[in-house]
Order: structure tokens, then sequence, then C-alpha cells
């Protein structure tokens, strides 16, 4: 009987043992049941990912492709096309069509709160080279292209393009008249396209170390005229001097007397003295300023204030040179 219950008890304890293998067993088929479909769900999670990226770039293309084929004369597709262009964004204030003569063209006018604040303007060029690029391709009779940019004071800022020789802008050799043509042959070609223009190379790398310079250079003269004022284009002259004892100690303009301290410090050092027209764009007053470089570094500006000393300064340095 002794041995009976023995025998009874390993089969109820082996029963035991199975029925918890089996349990165990199936927890891990559920387990990994549940794994696989977690799995699954962020896989088909990241495919609607990819799928609502592709939408929406399929979708930007899809709603400039719409206009391809307008011509100058179209005022109200030509409007669609210039706001849906979404490589800046700049505020929009009006556009112009000319369409009387060939080269027939168009004209877009941003207007911007205050130009201070677009001194320096490497990535609005960089955006315009993009919306041009593409106004060309959509707008077929299109021959020329400006972009302006305004405040309340004016125009401070432009950009002009012609289809000829779009290409031979900086990173858009691709952008051939025949390139730009067949660009809207189908809407894939279009797509295509338009991956190019997202690609267009920033302008600022393709400055020179000597531009590069000229904007470190340009960044500490605003600090010092303030918002109001501007540099005139093109109104810069420009004198390397060698600091000696005798520049030190007495330098060649009155305005410079009480840097004597400073130059002696630079003393067998090559000097950049600039000057520069200066103008309030809100009065529209002009004024002259001097300004002394170490490479990249300003170290002294004088206001020469008036026409005359500008021009004794140009004459005295002129002398320098020689």
């Amino acid at each position: 009987m002794k041995k009976l219950n023995r025998r009874i008890k390993k089969k109820s304890i082996w029963a035991l043992v199975f029925v918890l293998a089996l349990s165990g067993f199936a927890s891990a088929i559920v387990g990994c049941s549940n794994i696989q479909e977690s799995s699954d769900n962020q896989q088909k999670n990241s495919n609607r990912g990819l799928e609502r990226t592709s939408d929406q770039l399929g979708g930007y293309a899809e709603k400039l492709y719409q206009y391809h084929g307008t011509y100058t004369g179209n005022n109200s597709n030509v409007g669609a096309i210039v706001h849906a262009l979404n490589y800046t964004d700049l505020p929009i204030k009006s556009f112009e069509l000319k369409t009387d003569s060939e080269p027939y063209g168009i004209t877009v006018n941003y207007q911007v709160d205050s130009r201070a604040n677009y001194r320096f303007r490497e990535d609005i060029e960089t955006a315009w080279n993009k919306n041009a690029a593409v106004m060309f391709s959509l707008i077929p009779n299109a021959g020329e292209i400006s972009l302006r940019l305004n405040d309340q004071y004016g125009e401070f800022y432009g950009a002009y393009y012609n289809r000829e020789n779009l290409s031979e802008r900086y990173g858009m050799e691709y952008f051939t008249a025949d390139t730009v043509k067949q660009a809207t042959a189908s809407p894939d070609s279009f797509a295509n396209f338009l991956n190019k223009v997202s690609v267009i190379k920033n302008i600022e790398d393709s400055y020179s170390e000597l531009q590069k310079q000229s904007m470190e250079r340009d960044k500490q003269i605003y600090s010092v005229i303030g918002d109001d004022r501007e540099i005139t284009p093109n109104s810069s002259v420009n004198f390397p001097v060698i600091i000696t004892n005798d520049f030190a100690v007495s330098p060649p303009i009155r305005e410079l007397t009480d840097q004597k301290e400073l130059f002696g410090q630079y003393k067998g050092k090559k000097i950049d003295f600039t000057i520069y027209n200066i103008n309030n764009f809100k009065s529209n007053n002009t004024t002259f300023y001097l300004f002394a470089f170490d490479g990249t570094k300003m170290i002294a500006y004088i206001d020469l204030k008036t026409a005359a000393s500008e021009q004794n300064a140009i004459r005295t340095f002129t002398a320098l040179q020689k």
C-alpha cells in the first residue's frame, strides 16, 4: 500500500511538472508572438512615416507642377507659383509682370521690417537661386526674373536672373537653359528637378578668403555705425600701411592723433586703413568713416564727418603708398 502511494505521488509530481512546463511554453509562445507583433507594428509605423514624407515631397511637386506651362501674362498662375515656393519665408509684397516686349520678365518684391536685420544675405541669395530655377521651369517664356528686398525706406537689395546664363551662377551648373526647359516634361522629371534644386549650394561656400575677411570686417563696421546707417556699395578705398615709428609718433592725419599709443603697439605690422561712405538711409545723410584693421580685427575707427576730411585722408594715405 505504501509503495502504491509513493507511485501515485510520483505520478502526481510528474504531472504537475508537465503542466507547468506546458504553461511556460505557452507563455513563451505568447511572448514571442507579442514581440513579433510589436516588431511588425513598428515596421508598419516606420513605413507609414516614409509614406508620409514621400507624400509631402510629392505634394509639393504636384502643387507646383499643376502650373507648368504658365506664361508671364497669366497673372493668377504666376502669383500662385510665387506664393507656393517655400525656399524662403520672406514676406511677399507684390509682383510685377513685363509682357509688352521680349525678354518677358517677372519682378517679385519682398517686404521686411528693417534692413538692419538683413545685413548679410547669403542664405537669401541661395534661396532666391532656387526660386529662380523653379520659376523658369514653370514659366517657359520668362526670360528675366528680378527679386527685390524692401523695407519702409525702399529697396535695399536685389538679384537679377537671366534664363540663358542661370547656369553660370555658383553651384548652378546643372541648370542650363535646356535642362530647365525639359524639367516639366513629366511629373517624374519635375520631381527629379526639384531634388536638384533642393541641393543647390549655399553661395557662401564660394567665398574666397578675401571675401570672408571682408564679411568679418563688415560685421564689425555695422556694430560701429548702428542700425540706421549702411555702407554705400563700392565706396571703399583701402590703403595697406606698414606702421613705422614716425607713423606711431606722429600719425599723418590729425584725426588719428589720439591713437598714438595704439599704433605704437603695431610697429612693423601692416595695417589696412579703409575709408567708406556711410549713408543714413532714414535721413539720407552721408558721412565718411576711416577704419583700421589688423587682418580681420578692427583696431581703430574715426568718423571723418566731411568730404574735405575724406579727401585729405585719401591724399595722405595715397602718398604713403609710394
